[in-house]
């Protein structure tokens, strides 16, 4: 009996031991204990509502990390939930967090929702879609892009550049009509055309504004990106991004740590006709302006760029610069204190594009990726010459400052030349006479012409006159 015990519990460890092995080098995990949050049915309960709903259609998959929208349905209470299938949910816990989605049956104004997780089952999950209510038409789109999870390290690949990846997003694609007709609420589903945005790529270019007492500096936002599609003209394009205000304060026995206010998502709605800048609004400052959309080819022409820049512009197509923000500094008593907004989390959601002369307006599955914060330029610090400055500043051209500028030294001269060398004060007295009549004449013809409009309207009304008077 204690041969048969000891063989059993000899038996009991390797088993257990070729277990560990196992977990180990496969990577297997237990599966996690999910909760259904109070109140709501499970997504597996609500899934077998459907007569052609097969389990089997839905197998667990271990090397399968994506994410995949299944189906939607509208509460009692007012909310929309969305049921995904996770193939490796079994193995690898993975929480959806965003969709990218429309109300309409195109995809304008799309924007992100945040998600809820309310119940697993295997492979299957519910969300509730955040800060949402369902609306009182008759009939309800959802125009679903795509859905977002958190990047992970152990299982995504990285940027490839200085870019962090922040959460990757897999394409839905599918339009959800809901329709209530006497109390009851119908569902029908249609596939709809994505477009792929392809490793994408956020960065910043910094101008200075001019010399100031408080000095401060423009970020032009952007992102770059090439497309599983082939663009002739990019018409149009919606761009997500975090938007944070913070500051930092340095000085001698200071960490320097910075200081970030609550965060806030935002949408760039831009178009091929808006242009931006930067405020240009200091002494000797240089006045820079582009389009908001941009091939990757014009950009750099036009830029000052970084070499490592340009390296990691290599391969793509289109550059869209979505927002400006403003880094300030004040110093005084021993420290400076930098104010600046910082821009993160950058994902595009829609693109409106030419191409073979047909006009497409997609939703886009997009990565969000944030910068390295540090601008991608050399010409971080260029100020105008001064004829640029003054040029800018007065609306006069150049040459006409170069003018004025000769005159009034020659007038200044004048006097001291004309004793010195009587000839050529002669000469410029006579310059000067020519140029005053000249400038007689011009200003008589100008108000000659200003005046022409009135004087044939002032004869026009006259010959009426007349011509009543005679009948």
């Amino acid at each position: 009996m204690r041969y048969k015990q000891s063989i059993m519990s000899i038996s009991t460890i390797v088993l257990a031991l070729c277990l560990l092995v196992t977990v180990l080098l496969g990577g297997w995990q237990m599966p996690p204990a999910y909760a259904t949050v109070s109140g709501y049915s499970e997504a597996l309960d609500d899934l077998q509502g459907d007569i052609e709903f097969s389990i089997d259609d839905y197998p667990s998959n271990t090397s399968d990390y994506s994410i995949k929208l299944i189906q939607i349905a509208e509460s009692t209470n007012k909310e929309l939930f969305v049921y995904t299938y996770q193939p490796s949910q079994l193995t690898k816990y993975l929480v959806a967090t965003q969709i990218n989605m429309s109300l309409t049956e195109s995809a304008d104004k799309t924007k992100l929702y945040g998600l809820t997780l309310l119940s697993c089952n295997g492979v299957f999950c519910k969300y509730k879609v955040n800060d949402f209510t369902i609306g009182t038409q008759i009939s309800r789109y959802y125009n679903i892009t795509s859905i977002y999870r958190e990047w992970d390290l152990s299982i995504d690949k990285g940027t490839g550049n200085d870019n962090t990846k922040n959460a990757v997003a897999f394409a839905v694609g599918k339009l959800y009509k809901a329709t209530t007709l006497n109390g009851t609420v119908t569902y029908s589903c249609t596939g709809i055309e994505t477009i792929q945005i392809i490793n994408p790529y956020a960065d910043y270019l910094e101008y200075s504004n001019g010399f100031k007492l408080s000095p401060n500096w423009c970020h032009s936002h952007y992102v770059a990106f090439s497309t599983d599609k082939k663009i002739d003209t990019l018409m149009e394009a919606d761009v997500s991004y975090v938007r944070r205000s913070a500051s930092r304060v340095t000085g001698i026995g200071l960490k320097g740590d910075a200081k970030y206010e609550n965060p806030t998502q935002e949408i760039a709605e831009l178009d091929g006709e808006q242009k931006g800048g930067n405020a240009a609004d200091g002494w000797f400052s240089k006045k820079y302006e582009w389009e908001r959309i941009q091939s990757v080819s014009e950009f750099i022409a036009k830029e000052n760029l970084k070499d490592e820049t340009k390296a990691n512009l290599e391969s793509k197509q289109w550059v869209l610069r979505f927002v400006e923000t403003e880094i300030s500094m004040i110093t005084g008593q021993g420290t400076t204190v930098t104010f600046w907004t910082d821009i993160s989390q950058v994902t595009v959601l829609r693109l409106k594009f030419v191409t073979d002369g047909k006009v497409y307006n997609l939703g886009a599955v997009s990565d969000k990726v944030t910068g390295d914060n540090m601008p991608g330029n050399n010409n971080t610090n260029e100020f105008a010459g001064l004829l640029e400055w003054l040029s800018r500043l007065t609306n006069i051209p150049e040459w006409a400052l170069i003018l004025i500028a000769v005159v009034i030294v020659l007038v200044i001269l004048m006097p001291i030349l004309s004793i010195f060398c009587p000839v050529l004060g002669q000469v410029l007295v006579w310059i000067f006479k020519i140029l005053g009549k000249s400038f007689v004449y011009l200003s008589k013809g100008v108000w000659f012409l200003i005046c022409l409009p009135f004087k044939a309207i002032k004869a026009l009304f006259q010959k009426i006159k007349d011509s009543k008077g005679g009948g």
